[in-house]
């Protein structure tokens, strides 16, 4: 593998992209002509542009992907919190933040702990076996906790899994198509639980919002949990190879996504001319701000940027550190051979997500 990434968006599968994520901080903003970006690397220019009005999550004119236009996609995706630029994000974020508020974090790493052992009481703890966790646990941990039995979590997981790869920029029509169906019958799913627990506090939070707000953003957290949450995880888990670390403690987590993040970037669309952190950009500009080399930035002031900042920073912080930390619990139990685990991994994943893969190296 070259030393050097070959351009941004290779930066997150590269074996070691700090060096080259640590000059483009240095600069503050670049232009890749081959890829159509401006880079916002600095944490002040990443900062900027996440706190820009401007700066949107999609583009002008095309709320949602064109491919999905006119599919039930398409619509549990324009009413996403994450997706949202409407008056009406700021009530989705406060029913959102609600309903992820209310639950304790042992509660949540309980569940995770437990789904975790049942999981790799059926596989070897091996790189697939692990894989196959990081792959299948942060989505089936929050559905447990809304309520779907147990039997069906491993369904709903790769269910979850195919609605990620529809949405995906470089989704084929069978992908597409699987996405469709996979939508359908997870928004079937979701109408048969016991309104109770959980769920029933997102059905209050979302009350004034109505039932296709609530079922877009249930369905929106299983989706935004797959990838960053099977990174987060496999992250904990390359980690504890290299030898034991506290993963007990969310400052500790926290330390080291600063130096070795998962989430390496996020896209944003410029609507209108602005001047950004002395960089001006235009109306239809693209922006992919490099969170991984804003976390470097040495005039940063040295934090972690994984779950992003501003108006469509992830709600979900908390969870996903729960989430892994009962995975590796349930993991310190069986005690893996973690180095041999070390010495079969290789990053492979979404172009923005820092995946490692213990087995085959591919991502499913």
């Amino acid at each position: 593998m070259s030393a050097w990434p070959e351009h941004a968006l290779a930066a997150a599968s590269h074996r070691d992209p700090y060096p080259y994520y640590l000059e483009l901080a240095r600069r503050g903003w670049a232009r890749d002509e081959g890829q159509g970006l401006w880079l916002a690397a600095s944490h002040a220019a990443a900062s900027a542009v996440l706190a820009s009005p401007a700066c949107r999550v999609r583009p002008a004119g095309e709320p949602v992907p064109a491919a999905l236009d006119g599919t039930m996609q398409g619509q549990m995706f324009g009413r996403w919190l994450r997706m949202s630029e409407a008056p009406i994000h700021q009530p989705l974020r406060a029913a959102v933040a609600a309903c992820l508020a209310v639950l304790p974090s042992e509660e949540i790493q309980r569940r995770a702990q437990g789904l975790a052992r049942r999981f790799l009481a059926e596989r070897q703890a091996n790189g697939k076996g692990l894989d196959g966790l990081a792959d299948f646990l942060p989505a089936a941990t929050l559905a447990s906790l809304l309520g779907w039995p147990e039997r069906s979590l491993l369904h709903l997981s790769e269910q979850v899994a195919a609605l990620c790869r529809a949405v995906a920029a470089n989704a084929n029509a069978a992908e597409r198509e699987a996405g469709e169906a996979a939508c359908q019958m997870l928004n079937a799913e979701l109408s048969t639980l016991a309104d109770a627990g959980w769920l029933a506090r997102w059905r209050r939070a979302f009350e004034v919002l109505g039932e296709d707000a609530l079922c877009a953003n249930l369905l929106g957290a299983l989706f935004q949990s797959r990838d960053a949450g099977a990174g987060l995880l496999a992250a904990g888990i390359a980690w504890r190879c290299a030898g034991p670390w506290d993963w007990r403690d969310d400052a500790e987590w926290r330390r080291r996504l600063r130096a070795d993040p998962v989430l390496h970037h996020t896209r944003r669309f410029v609507a209108e001319d602005v001047e950004l952190a002395g960089q001006r950009l235009r109306a239809g500009d693209q922006v992919l701000v490099l969170l991984a080399a804003a976390a470097l930035d040495p005039a940063g002031p040295g934090e972690a940027m994984d779950f992003g900042r501003g108006r469509h920073a992830c709600p979900g912080e908390r969870q996903a550190l729960a989430i892994a930390r009962g995975a590796l619990a349930a993991l310190e139990e069986i005690g893996p051979d973690w180095e041999a685990l070390d010495g079969s991994m290789v990053f492979r994943g979404p172009p923005n997500v820092r995946m490692r893969r213990f087995g085959a190296g591919a991502s499913k």
